[in-house]
C-alpha cells in the first residue's frame, strides 16, 4: 500500500490525538467571607493613586520597516497593553525562576542511537530551516530499516525544533522519503509549493513573537516576565471549546497568530517566549481530572513550579482565585498534586 504524507504524519503524530479532549481544568471556587464592617469609609480623593510599576510605550504614528511588522502590531498590541495593565495588579511573592542556556540543554538528538538517524536529523534540519527539499532512498541504506531511521530522526526533530513543523513534515512515497511543505494552518492538509508564501506566514508568526518581546516592560525579573507572557497569551486568545477541533490549534502558531488555541498551543507559545528570553521552561503533557492536557514547568533555585496559561483565559482574567487571592498563575508541587495533574512527558 502506498503510504502518503498524510498517513505518515498521522502515524508520527498519533500521540497528539490523545489530547483532543483537552479541556481547561476547573479551578475550585474559594468562598471568601463577606466584609462584616457595616459602612465603607469615605475615599480620600485628594490622595493620588500609586504609580504603576510597569509601563509600555507605543508611538502614536509608528513607522514600520515592513508590512509584516505592521500586521504583527495590529494583531498583538492591544493584548500587550492589557497584559501590562494586569501585570500591575499582581501582588504575590516573587519566585526565583532560573535562567537556561538552551544551547547546552540536552536534546533528543543526543538520545538517537543510530548514526544514520543522526545524519538524517542533521540533513533535514539544515534543509527545512532554509525551506529547501530533501530526499532519502531505501537503495542508499541496504540492509537497514530506513522507515525507522527516518521516523526516529523526525521524532527527535519534532521535540528539539517544534517551530519547523509549523510548515514542514515528512512525505513517504514508496521507497522515497521526501520533504513536504504546507501553509501554516493547513497542518495535515494539502501540500503547498509556494515557498515564498509559506516563508511569509512564518515570518508573520515570528514578528508577533518579536513584538511581544520588544514591548515587554524593562527591568522585569524572570518571574515577572513569565507573568507578562502568560497574560499576553491569555488576552490575545480564545480557548477553542468547539467539538470540531482543528489540529493546528495545538501549535504555538495558533496562539500567536489565529487568536484561538488549545492547551498545547498555549503551552508551546509560552515555552517559545521563555526560550527566547533564556528562562528555564519545559513543555509538558499529561492528564487532569478533565482529560488530556498540556502545561509548562519552570525550574527555580529550589525546585520547580508549574504554569497552566489556560487558567487565565477566562472572561475576567484578573478574577481567578487562589486561596482567596486575586491572582493565580504558578502552582507548587503541592498545588499541582491537589488539582489532579499527572505529568507524563516533559521536553
Amino acid at each position: 500500500m502506498k503510504l502518503t504524507r498524510k498517513h505518515f504524519a498521522l502515524l508520527l503524530l498519533f500521540g497528539i490525538f490523545a489530547f483532543a479532549s483537552c479541556k481547561i481544568p476547573e479551578i475550585p471556587q474559594i468562598d471568601i467571607p463577606e466584609d462584616t464592617v457595616e459602612s465603607t469609609p469615605d475615599i480620600d480623593t485628594s490622595v493620588s493613586p500609586p504609580a504603576e510599576r510597569f509601563t509600555v510605550e507605543f508611538e502614536e504614528n509608528e513607522t514600520f520597516l515592513t508590512e509584516t511588522e505592521r500586521k504583527a502590531s495590529e494583531r498583538i498590541d492591544s493584548a500587550i497593553r492589557k497584559a501590562v495593565e494586569l501585570l500591575n495588579t499582581i501582588d504575590e511573592e516573587s519566585i526565583p525562576i532560573s535562567d537556561c542556556d538552551y544551547e547546552t540543554r540536552p536534546k533528543k538528538r543526543d538520545s538517537l542511537k543510530d548514526s544514520h538517524s543522526k545524519e538524517i536529523y542533521d540533513h533535514i534540519l539544515a534543509k527545512v530551516s532554509a525551506f529547501e527539499d530533501y530526499c532519502f532512498y531505501e537503495k542508499d541504506y541496504p540492509g537497514e530499516d530506513l522507515f525507522n531511521l527516518f521516523v526516529n530522526a523526525t521524532d527527535a526533530l519534532r521535540t528539539d525544533h517544534t517551530e519547523l513543523f509549523l510548515y514542514s513534515d515528512g512525505n513517504i512515497d514508496g521507497a522515497e522519503y521526501r520533504s513536504g511543505y504546507f501553509m501554516p494552518g493547513d497542518w495535515l492538509n494539502k501540500p503547498c509549493d509556494d515557498r515564498d508564501a509559506i516563508r511569509a506566514e512564518v515570518d508573520y508568526c515570528n514578528a508577533v513573537v518579536d513584538r511581544i518581546l520588544a514591548k515587554m516592560p524593562t527591568g522585569l525579573s524572570n518571574y515577572e516576565k513569565c507573568c507578562y507572557f502568560a497574560l499576553v497569551l491569555a488576552v490575545a486568545n480564545e480557548y477553542d471549546h468547539s467539538e470540531d477541533v482543528s489540529l493546528y490549534n495545538y501549535q504555538a502558531y495558533s496562539a500567536f497568530v489565529r487568536g484561538k488555541a488549545l492547551c498545547s498551543g498555549y503551552a508551546q507559545a509560552f515555552y517559545r517566549l521563555c526560550r527566547e528570553e533564556g528562562i528555564s521552561c519545559w513543555f509538558c503533557r499529561g492528564t487532569t481530572p478533565e482529560g488530556g492536557h498540556a502545561w509548562n514547568m519552570l525550574d527555580t533555585e529550589d525546585s520547580v513550579v508549574y504554569v497552566d496559561v489556560t487558567w487565565y483565559d477566562t472572561e475576567k482574567i484578573a478574577a481567578d482565585y487562589r486561596d482567596g487571592k486575586e491572582q493565580y498563575l504558578f502552582m507548587t508541587q503541592e498545588d499541582f498534586d491537589y488539582y489532579g495533574y499527572v505529568q507524563e512527558s516533559c521536553q
